[in-house]
């Protein structure tokens, strides 16, 4: 978690959300799983699904649909 909030002190993130601007679900649903499974390679399962969930977080406004990219981001980690 202190990495996330590392991250996030230093705008890690608004460079990822500036990069991924697409209106399509279909697409953002794509991109979530494909940086979860590249992510999930490369750290541990909860800290990949704490990143991701934070990203959508920032990416979609509070919803359904946010909830149903978060639920596939933490089942591809």
């Amino acid at each position: 978690m202190s990495i996330v909030e590392q991250i996030d002190l230093h705008k890690g993130f608004t460079v990822i959300t500036h990069r991924i601007r697409t209106k399509s679900v279909l697409k953002l649903l794509w991109i979530v799983g494909i940086v979860t499974f590249v992510l999930s390679a490369l750290l541990d399962n909860l800290a990949t699904t704490i990143i991701m969930i934070t990203l959508l977080k920032k990416l979609m406004p509070k919803g359904e649909i946010r909830m149903l990219l978060a639920g596939i981001g933490s089942y591809c980690s």
